[in-house]
C-alpha cells in the first residue's frame, strides 16, 4: 500500500465502469491517477470535492508492455481517501533538533564558512597543493572548520569592550 496527499483536480467515469481520479500531488509534475470500481469509494473520493486529502491505493504491474519503455504499465487502484493531511504510519523521525534560536548566529557563520571553503576548493582546482583529493567533500569541511576557527579564535579569549570614543564622536548634536 502506498500513499499520496493531494488534491483531486478530474474524474473519469469509464465504460468499463471503473472511475478514474486524478490526484494533484505538490512536488509531482503529473498527477497521480487511481482507479476503483467500488461504489462507496468513488462517493467518498467525490464526498471530497477538491479539498486535500491522503489517498492510499495498490500499484499491480500491467499485463500491458509500454511500447516506448519496454517495461509494463503500473496500474494504481484507489484503496482508501481520508480528508486533510494524515501523517503516514510508521513516518521517519527528524534526525535533528531544530537551531535553538540562540545558535542561529552559529548556524549561519558555519553555512557561510563552508560555501567559502567550497568556493575555495573547487575555485583552486589544480593550484592547490594536493588538488588531487580522493574525497573533495571532506576537504571542503576541513577547510570549512578552519574557517570557522578563524571567526570564532578570540571570541571567548577576549571580554568585550567597546572603542574609546574620539573628542569628534562624543559632540553627536542628537
Amino acid at each position: 500500500m502506498s500513499e499520496v496527499v493531494g488534491t483531486c483536480q478530474g474524474i473519469t467515469e469509464k465504460p468499463s465502469g471503473w472511475t478514474e481520479f486524478e490526484i494533484a500531488v505538490p512536488g509531482k509534475q503529473y498527477p497521480v491517477r487511481l482507479a476503483t470500481k467500488a461504489q462507496p469509494l468513488v462517493e467518498l473520493a467525490r464526498a471530497l470535492a477538491g479539498g486535500v486529502g491522503t489517498w492510499t491505493y495498490n500499484e499491480v504491474e500491467s499485463e500491458k508492455i509500454n511500447e516506448h519503455t519496454g517495461k509494463p504499465y503500473v496500474n494504481r487502484y484507489l484503496e482508501g481517501v481520508t480528508a486533510g493531511a494524515v501523517e503516514p504510519a510508521g513516518a521517519p523521525e527528524a534526525h535533528h533538533q531544530p537551531v535553538h534560536f540562540a545558535d542561529k548566529d552559529r548556524a549561519i557563520t558555519r553555512m557561510a564558512c563552508l560555501k567559502a571553503a567550497a568556493t575555495t576548493i573547487t575555485g583552486a582546482g589544480s593550484v592547490l597543493p594536493g588538488a588531487a583529493w580522493e574525497d573533495p567533500a571532506l576537504e571542503v569541511m576541513k577547510a570549512a572548520q578552519r574557517f570557522e576557527t578563524w571567526v570564532y579564535r578570540d571570541i571567548d579569549s577576549v571580554p568585550f569592550e567597546p572603542s574609546p570614543l574620539s573628542e569628534h564622536d562624543r559632540d553627536i548634536p542628537f
